[in-house]
């Protein structure tokens, strides 16, 4: 596990990685209480579908689920982030719009400056 960014304690990344692996395992999932206790109120999601989800829509999503999915996750990278902004867009050319894309940035503040440090576009459904 690589570690960038502002300075993370290694005991810090090990918790956040622990709590992500946790979510992928079949146990937790099926668990609404400890669900609850690990996605924040404000927590949304991009799926890989492109779909857009709510806390809410996962914690009846999740344990429904079951033991139906084996996650295989690797290459953990924490980083300590100040912002993040979501947003849905489309661009257009010559007048004519392209498919939306559900976006989200991640920025870092480096003195008294704000710069960019991850940016994902996903194609909206």
């Amino acid at each position: 596990m690589s570690m960038h960014g502002l300075s993370t304690s290694a005991a810090l990344a090990t918790e956040l990685e622990m709590r992500e692996r946790a979510l992928h395992t079949a146990e937790v999932r099926a668990d609404r209480q400890r669900l609850e206790a690990l996605l924040d109120e404000d927590f949304s999601e991009v799926g890989q579908s492109g779909r857009c989800y709510t806390r809410t829509q996962m914690l009846r999503h999740l344990p429904a689920e079951g033991a139906q999915v084996d996650i295989e996750a690797k290459d953990f990278v924490v980083a300590l982030l100040l912002a993040q902004v979501r947003y849905r867009s489309r661009y257009r050319h010559a007048g004519q719009a392209d498919a939306w894309a559900e976006r989200s940035s991640l920025w870092r503040r480096h003195g008294s400056r704000w710069r960019l440090c991850f940016h994902q576009a996903t194609p909206a459904r």
